[in-house]
């Protein structure tokens, strides 16, 4: 248990036990759980194969009385919607969206030739994780091509699209912060 410390997990395969608190959980692929700040998060892999999860921990920004809870829940029973009204760019919100939460995970997928239709910025930095498929990724001024179980970290401000190639979707998962200022 980590003070100030929020932490979420995913499971890319394999079959884990998750305790939060005084809750138990058992998570198989594409499983995941939130542990808010103060609550703290143990993990065990309790299947027969090796397990591959990502962890992901922050420091929770505070606002007003308001607070994170647990969560925990599997990508398979959450419906892919239009994301930004592209047709063929997908996203999955694996939080709430409520107050109480500054961040969210999100997974982003791309049919064969979907893509962001402009080049973004943002001060936020964060990683991604490829779940499936090929894609074209700008990161600041080159184009470069990633695939399943490529991870790739941004910088603040860094340009950035993508594109789906092949014939498989492109997806990948990534935090982003939500709710809050940015503390220039």
């Amino acid at each position: 248990k980590e003070e100030n410390i929020e932490s979420f997990i995913y499971v890319v395969n394999g079959s884990i036990e998750v305790v939060i608190g005084d809750e138990k959980h058992i998570l198989s692929d594409g499983g995941y759980a939130f542990s808010p700040e103060g609550i703290g998060m143990s993990f065990k892999n309790v299947g027969t194969e090796v397990s591959k999860i990502l962890l992901y921990k922050q420091v929770y920004i505070k606002y007003e009385d308001l607070e994170a809870r647990v969560v925990v829940g599997n990508v398979n029973d959450i419906e892919y919607r239009i994301y930004d009204d592209m047709a063929n760019v997908f996203i999955k919100d694996l939080l709430p969206t409520d107050l109480g939460f500054d961040m969210n995970m999100h997974i982003l997928c791309f049919e064969p030739g979907g893509c962001h239709p402009f080049v973004e910025t943002h001060v936020q930095e964060h990683g991604a994780y490829i779940l499936s498929g090929e894609g074209m990724y700008l990161m600041d001024d080159t184009w470069m091509g990633i695939k399943k179980e490529d991870f790739m970290w941004f910088g603040p401000y860094v340009p950035q699209c993508a594109y789906g190639v092949g014939t498989e979707n492109f997806a990948y998962i990534y935090p982003k912060d939500c709710n809050r200022d940015v503390s220039l």
